[in-house]
Protein backbone atom coordinates (compact mmCIF):
# COMPACT_ATOMS: atom_id res chain seq x y z
CA UNK A 1 0.00 0.00 0.00
CA UNK A 2 1.43 3.46 -0.90
CA UNK A 3 2.70 5.60 1.95
CA UNK A 4 0.15 8.42 1.48
CA UNK A 5 -2.74 6.00 1.63
CA UNK A 6 -1.42 4.44 4.83
CA UNK A 7 -0.76 7.74 6.57
CA UNK A 8 -4.05 9.26 5.44
CA UNK A 9 -5.92 6.49 7.30
CA UNK A 10 -4.38 7.38 10.68
CA UNK A 11 -6.93 8.83 13.09
CA UNK A 12 -5.86 11.83 15.13
CA UNK A 13 -7.12 13.04 18.49
CA UNK A 14 -9.65 15.36 16.82
CA UNK A 15 -11.47 12.24 15.65
CA UNK A 16 -11.04 10.48 18.99
CA UNK A 17 -8.21 8.42 17.53
CA UNK A 18 -4.96 7.54 19.26
CA UNK A 19 -2.76 7.16 16.19
CA UNK A 20 -1.46 10.74 16.26
CA UNK A 21 -2.13 14.29 17.47
CA UNK A 22 -3.01 15.79 14.09
CA UNK A 23 -3.44 14.38 10.60
CA UNK A 24 -4.59 16.57 7.78
CA UNK A 25 -3.60 19.31 5.39
CA UNK A 26 -0.40 21.15 6.27
CA UNK A 27 -2.09 24.48 5.61
CA UNK A 28 -4.74 23.72 8.25
CA UNK A 29 -2.10 22.70 10.77
CA UNK A 30 -0.10 25.88 10.24
CA UNK A 31 -3.23 27.98 10.76
CA UNK A 32 -4.24 26.38 14.05
CA UNK A 33 -3.85 28.74 17.00
CA UNK A 34 -2.57 25.96 19.22
CA UNK A 35 0.17 24.91 16.78
CA UNK A 36 3.56 25.50 18.36
CA UNK A 37 6.56 25.26 16.05
CA UNK A 38 10.08 26.59 16.40
CA UNK A 39 10.91 29.24 13.78
CA UNK A 40 12.98 26.86 11.64
CA UNK A 41 10.21 24.31 11.27
CA UNK A 42 7.52 26.93 10.73
CA UNK A 43 9.55 28.53 7.92
CA UNK A 44 10.29 25.13 6.39
CA UNK A 45 6.69 23.91 6.57
CA UNK A 46 5.38 27.19 5.21
CA UNK A 47 7.72 26.97 2.23
CA UNK A 48 6.66 23.38 1.60
CA UNK A 49 2.98 24.27 1.79
CA UNK A 50 3.45 27.09 -0.68
CA UNK A 51 5.27 24.88 -3.18
CA UNK A 52 3.00 21.83 -2.65
CA UNK A 53 -0.42 23.11 -1.44
CA UNK A 54 -1.86 19.59 -1.19
CA UNK A 55 0.78 18.45 1.30
CA UNK A 56 -0.54 16.77 4.44
CA UNK A 57 1.11 16.35 7.81
CA UNK A 58 0.88 13.68 10.48
CA UNK A 59 2.00 15.04 13.85
CA UNK A 60 3.09 12.78 16.70
CA UNK A 61 2.44 9.48 14.93
CA UNK A 62 2.61 6.73 17.54
CA UNK A 63 3.91 3.19 17.17
CA UNK A 64 4.69 0.19 19.34
CA UNK A 65 8.21 -1.15 19.77
CA UNK A 66 8.66 -4.10 17.42
CA UNK A 67 9.75 -6.93 19.70
CA UNK A 68 10.16 -9.29 16.77
CA UNK A 69 12.63 -7.15 14.81
CA UNK A 70 15.97 -8.93 14.55
CA UNK A 71 17.91 -5.78 15.36
CA UNK A 72 15.85 -5.17 18.51
CA UNK A 73 16.49 -8.72 19.71
CA UNK A 74 20.23 -8.46 19.08
CA UNK A 75 20.56 -5.06 20.73
CA UNK A 76 18.96 -6.61 23.81
CA UNK A 77 18.13 -3.33 25.51
CA UNK A 78 15.56 -4.76 27.91
CA UNK A 79 14.34 -1.42 29.26
CA UNK A 80 12.79 -0.51 25.92
CA UNK A 81 10.42 -3.48 26.17
CA UNK A 82 9.16 -2.26 29.52
CA UNK A 83 7.46 0.67 27.79
CA UNK A 84 3.83 -0.22 27.23
CA UNK A 85 1.55 0.82 24.39
CA UNK A 86 2.61 2.97 21.46
CA UNK A 87 5.87 4.16 22.99
CA UNK A 88 7.54 5.50 19.84
CA UNK A 89 6.56 8.93 18.55
CA UNK A 90 7.45 10.25 15.11
CA UNK A 91 7.38 14.06 15.52
CA UNK A 92 6.36 15.23 12.04
CA UNK A 93 5.68 13.33 8.82
CA UNK A 94 4.88 15.43 5.78
CA UNK A 95 3.43 13.48 2.88
CA UNK A 96 2.25 14.26 -0.62
CA UNK A 97 1.48 12.76 -4.00
CA UNK A 98 2.92 14.17 -7.22
CA UNK A 99 1.65 12.47 -10.36
CA UNK A 100 2.14 8.77 -9.60
CA UNK A 101 4.79 9.27 -6.92
CA UNK A 102 4.06 9.28 -3.19
CA UNK A 103 6.64 10.47 -0.69
CA UNK A 104 6.90 11.09 3.06
CA UNK A 105 9.43 13.21 4.91
CA UNK A 106 10.11 12.36 8.55
CA UNK A 107 11.18 15.56 10.30
CA UNK A 108 12.73 15.67 13.77
CA UNK A 109 13.25 19.03 15.54
CA UNK A 110 16.87 20.08 15.60
CA UNK A 111 19.25 19.17 18.42
CA UNK A 112 22.96 18.37 18.37
CA UNK A 113 22.15 14.68 17.97
CA UNK A 114 18.70 15.00 16.38
CA UNK A 115 19.79 13.56 13.05
CA UNK A 116 20.74 10.28 14.75
CA UNK A 117 17.33 10.22 16.42
CA UNK A 118 15.73 10.80 13.01
CA UNK A 119 17.66 7.92 11.47
CA UNK A 120 16.81 5.67 14.41
CA UNK A 121 13.12 6.48 13.97
CA UNK A 122 13.42 5.83 10.23
CA UNK A 123 14.91 2.41 10.91
CA UNK A 124 12.10 1.62 13.35
CA UNK A 125 9.51 2.80 10.84
CA UNK A 126 10.87 0.68 7.98
CA UNK A 127 12.33 -2.40 9.68
CA UNK A 128 11.20 -5.94 8.75
CA UNK A 129 7.81 -6.64 10.30
CA UNK A 130 6.91 -2.97 10.54
CA UNK A 131 3.79 -1.44 9.07
CA UNK A 132 5.77 0.61 6.57
CA UNK A 133 8.36 -1.95 5.46
CA UNK A 134 7.12 -1.86 1.86
CA UNK A 135 7.35 1.95 1.82
CA UNK A 136 10.99 2.34 2.78
CA UNK A 137 11.85 3.66 -0.68
CA UNK A 138 9.24 6.38 -0.26
CA UNK A 139 10.45 7.79 3.08
CA UNK A 140 13.35 10.12 3.91
CA UNK A 141 14.43 11.30 7.39
CA UNK A 142 15.81 14.75 8.09
CA UNK A 143 16.85 16.93 11.02
CA UNK A 144 18.36 20.33 10.38
CA UNK A 145 18.61 23.85 11.73
CA UNK A 146 18.14 25.11 8.16
CA UNK A 147 14.57 25.69 6.98
CA UNK A 148 15.81 25.90 3.39
CA UNK A 149 17.42 22.48 3.59
CA UNK A 150 14.28 20.86 5.00
CA UNK A 151 12.11 22.43 2.31
CA UNK A 152 14.60 21.52 -0.41
CA UNK A 153 14.74 17.92 0.81
CA UNK A 154 10.97 17.65 0.51
CA UNK A 155 11.10 18.80 -3.09
CA UNK A 156 14.10 16.60 -3.91
CA UNK A 157 12.18 13.50 -2.84
CA UNK A 158 10.22 13.69 -6.09
CA UNK A 159 13.28 14.05 -8.32
CA UNK A 160 15.78 11.74 -6.59
CA UNK A 161 15.65 8.19 -5.33
CA UNK A 162 14.96 8.11 -1.60
CA UNK A 163 18.04 6.01 -0.85
CA UNK A 164 20.38 8.32 -2.74
CA UNK A 165 18.89 11.40 -1.13
CA UNK A 166 19.15 9.86 2.34
CA UNK A 167 22.79 8.93 1.83
CA UNK A 168 23.51 12.50 0.79
CA UNK A 169 21.91 13.79 3.99
CA UNK A 170 23.82 11.22 6.02
CA UNK A 171 27.19 12.21 4.60
CA UNK A 172 26.50 15.87 5.33
CA UNK A 173 26.38 14.98 9.03
CA UNK A 174 28.95 12.20 9.31
CA UNK A 175 31.72 11.44 6.85
CA UNK A 176 32.00 7.82 7.94
CA UNK A 177 30.75 5.29 10.47
CA UNK A 178 33.47 6.10 12.99
CA UNK A 179 32.29 9.72 13.17
CA UNK A 180 28.72 8.53 13.61
CA UNK A 181 29.70 6.21 16.44
CA UNK A 182 31.73 8.89 18.19
CA UNK A 183 28.78 11.27 18.02
CA UNK A 184 26.34 8.62 19.26
CA UNK A 185 28.48 7.74 22.28
CA UNK A 186 28.85 11.44 23.10
CA UNK A 187 25.08 11.91 22.83
CA UNK A 188 24.49 8.98 25.18
CA UNK A 189 26.76 10.54 27.80
CA UNK A 190 25.03 13.90 27.41
CA UNK A 191 21.68 12.22 28.01
CA UNK A 192 23.02 10.63 31.19
CA UNK A 193 24.27 13.98 32.46
CA UNK A 194 20.95 15.59 31.58
CA UNK A 195 19.07 12.86 33.45
CA UNK A 196 21.09 13.49 36.60
CA UNK A 197 20.42 17.23 36.37
CA UNK A 198 16.73 17.06 35.49
CA UNK A 199 15.03 14.03 37.03
CA UNK A 200 15.66 15.03 40.63
CA UNK A 201 13.80 18.29 40.05
CA UNK A 202 10.62 16.64 38.75
CA UNK A 203 7.70 15.65 40.94
CA UNK A 204 6.41 13.41 38.12
CA UNK A 205 9.20 11.85 36.12
CA UNK A 206 7.57 8.87 34.37
CA UNK A 207 7.27 10.47 30.93
CA UNK A 208 10.75 12.00 31.05
CA UNK A 209 12.26 8.62 31.93
CA UNK A 210 10.39 7.08 28.99
CA UNK A 211 11.93 9.66 26.69
CA UNK A 212 15.45 8.94 27.94
CA UNK A 213 14.95 5.21 27.39
CA UNK A 214 13.64 5.77 23.86
CA UNK A 215 16.53 8.05 22.92
CA UNK A 216 19.16 5.60 24.17
CA UNK A 217 17.35 2.86 22.26
CA UNK A 218 17.37 4.91 19.05
CA UNK A 219 21.09 5.60 19.41
CA UNK A 220 21.72 1.87 19.78
CA UNK A 221 19.41 1.20 16.85
CA UNK A 222 21.16 3.56 14.47
CA UNK A 223 24.62 2.28 15.40
CA UNK A 224 23.57 -1.32 14.84
CA UNK A 225 21.60 -0.91 11.61
CA UNK A 226 23.89 1.68 10.03
CA UNK A 227 26.79 -0.75 10.48
CA UNK A 228 24.83 -3.68 9.08
CA UNK A 229 23.72 -1.87 5.90
CA UNK A 230 27.28 -0.76 5.10
CA UNK A 231 28.42 -3.12 2.34
CA UNK A 232 31.85 -1.52 2.21
CA UNK A 233 32.45 -2.46 5.85
CA UNK A 234 31.14 -5.96 5.18
CA UNK A 235 33.64 -6.54 2.40
CA UNK A 236 36.67 -4.52 3.49
CA UNK A 237 36.56 -5.22 7.24
CA UNK A 238 34.77 -8.56 7.56
CA UNK A 239 35.71 -10.17 4.24
CA UNK A 240 32.07 -10.71 3.34
CA UNK A 241 31.31 -12.57 6.58
CA UNK A 242 27.88 -11.29 7.69
CA UNK A 243 28.13 -13.13 11.02
CA UNK A 244 31.27 -11.20 11.94
CA UNK A 245 29.69 -7.97 10.81
CA UNK A 246 26.60 -8.64 12.92
CA UNK A 247 28.70 -9.41 15.99
CA UNK A 248 30.64 -6.15 15.63
CA UNK A 249 27.41 -4.22 15.04
CA UNK A 250 26.10 -5.62 18.33
CA UNK A 251 29.29 -4.59 20.12
CA UNK A 252 28.97 -1.09 18.69
CA UNK A 253 25.42 -0.82 20.04
CA UNK A 254 26.58 -2.18 23.40
CA UNK A 255 29.02 0.73 23.68
CA UNK A 256 26.10 3.14 24.10
CA UNK A 257 25.96 3.76 27.84
CA UNK A 258 22.72 4.51 29.66
CA UNK A 259 21.02 4.65 33.03
CA UNK A 260 18.67 1.85 34.01
CA UNK A 261 15.11 2.43 35.15
CA UNK A 262 16.05 1.87 38.78
CA UNK A 263 18.99 4.28 38.57
CA UNK A 264 16.80 7.02 37.12
CA UNK A 265 14.12 6.54 39.77
CA UNK A 266 16.76 6.83 42.50
CA UNK A 267 18.13 10.16 41.31
CA UNK A 268 17.47 12.81 43.93
CA UNK A 269 17.46 16.58 43.73
CA UNK A 270 20.90 18.15 44.10
CA UNK A 271 21.43 19.43 47.60
CA UNK A 272 22.31 23.13 47.93
CA UNK A 273 25.85 23.67 49.11
CA UNK A 274 26.29 25.43 52.41
CA UNK A 275 27.95 28.81 52.04
CA UNK A 276 31.32 28.96 53.72
CA UNK A 277 31.62 31.54 56.45
CA UNK A 278 33.93 34.42 55.69
CA UNK A 279 34.76 34.86 59.40
CA UNK A 280 38.19 33.80 60.62
CA UNK A 281 38.25 30.43 62.32
CA UNK A 282 38.88 31.91 65.77
CA UNK A 283 35.84 34.18 65.44
CA UNK A 284 33.63 31.30 64.37
CA UNK A 285 34.57 29.41 67.51
CA UNK A 286 33.49 32.17 69.86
Amino acid sequence: MPICTMLNDKLDSRKNGDDCQFNGYLEDYLNLEETELDPVLRDAFTAIQQSEPETKICVGLRSVINRDAISNQIIRYKDIFKLEGKALTFPYILYARRNEDERALLVVPYTDYGFMIAKGLYYCMTEPGSEYIDCKNEIVAVCSDSADLIAKTFGDMFTQRAGSLQRSLDSAHYRNYDELKEAALKAAEELKADAFNVLGTLSERTERIRQYVIQWFLLKKVLYVQYMVNKNILNSVHEGNVKKQRNQAKLNADDVTFLSFSEMWRITAPQPQEEESELPAEEEAE
